[in-house]
């Protein structure tokens, strides 16, 4: 989800001592398009302390991220879900160890085109019968409501056209969904954990917002920092995960009400954290940005910012300053 090979000379605004904002060096970044406006923000920061180091970022998909991590080609990969233990392995393999910063909150948000009223609440029956492996075909919401009820689901679905628009499979937001979302009804009927193979598959947010307006009545999902830019576009759907329908919204996505909730990463590799004064400065700058900004995702608590910053502190050998 929306690509980006952005190279961008920069300097460091939480320096190492005696650098004296001199950084020189470069720092890969590579990862979750929903972190793109966070990590973004904080190499624009970082450029202004230190005009001849270099940030490198290339935003195409958590698991792309872990690839690159794992390979040595990124020093950061952001991540919108946690690394999975095949992809652990793996950078294992190649000797690569890793440090995992929590940095933000987040939410899975489905949603249709603003114009499109109904339905303004789905419970996780109703999400499986539209975009779970055993909707292939249905062409209009109505046509999942046999499967839903069956399911459990009281929900009246509108008779209108629709179409899935979903992340690719390098995406953590759709790998998140087909866990959270499809994967249990899925497993009770025997079915693939995977979201259905007709869905309408993109590379791009500013693709997926297209289709959006394209169809007003398909329905989508992002994560939450990638939606809430298109607000008056699009809306979003509430979610009711027993305890009755929840809007994703900063508060109830910091408070895990909202059923679909979840948290965003950086995974650095600790080689590079440790010996490297650009990438700890830069990981300093992006934990330093998710706390004191809002680029759409919700910053955490103080109490997480500080665990998150001591765990920095740790894995640099305590050489940061400035937190």
């Amino acid at each position: 989800m929306r690509p980006l090979l952005l190279l961008l000379a920069v300097p460091a605004l939480a320096v190492l001592p005696g650098c004296g904002g001199s950084l020189d060096g470069s720092v890969s970044v590579a990862g979750s398009s929903t972190l793109l406006p966070l990590m973004s923000s904080a190499a624009g920061t970082f450029s202004v302390a230190n005009p001849l180091a270099r940030v490198d970022l290339k935003m195409t998909g958590t698991g792309a991220g872990f690839t690159a991590l794992c390979d040595g080609i990124a020093d950061i990969a952001g991540a919108s879900r946690e690394i999975s233990e095949d992809e652990t392995a793996r950078c294992e393999a190649e000797g690569k160890k890793v440090v995992r910063l929590l940095l933000a909150r987040d939410a899975m948000v489905f949603f249709t085109g603003a114009s499109n009223a109904q339905p303004a609440c789905m419970t996780l029956p109703d999400l499986y019968a539209l975009v779970g492996p055993e909707s292939v075909g249905v062409a209009r919401w109505s046509d999942a409501q046999q499967l839903a009820k069956s399911l459990g689901s009281s929900t009246s679905l509108p008779r209108a056209r629709l179409v899935v628009v979903s992340p690719d499979s390098a995406s953590g937001t759709r790998k998140l969904v087909e866990d959270i979302v499809v994967k249990p009804s899925a497993e009770k009927r025997g079915q693939d954990a995977a979201i259905r193979q007709d869905a309408t598959r993109v590379a791009s947010d500013q693709v997926m917002l297209a289709e959006v307006v394209r169809a007003p009545t398909a329905l989508a999902f992002a994560g939450y920092a990638t939606m809430r830019p298109w607000e008056g576009t699009v809306r979003a759907i509430e979610v009711d995960g027993g305890k009755g329908c929840v809007a994703p919204k900063s508060e109830t996505i910091r408070d895990s009400t909202y059923p679909l909730a979840r948290s965003l990463y950086i995974y650095v590799n600790a080689d590079s954290l440790r010996d490297d004064p650009t990438v700890a400065a830069f990981a300093q700058q992006v934990v330093g940005t998710a706390a004191a900004d809002d680029e759409g995702s919700v910053p955490l608590g103080p109490e997480a910012v500080a665990a998150t910053r001591d765990a920095l502190d740790a894995a640099t050998g305590g050489d940061l300053t400035g937190t």
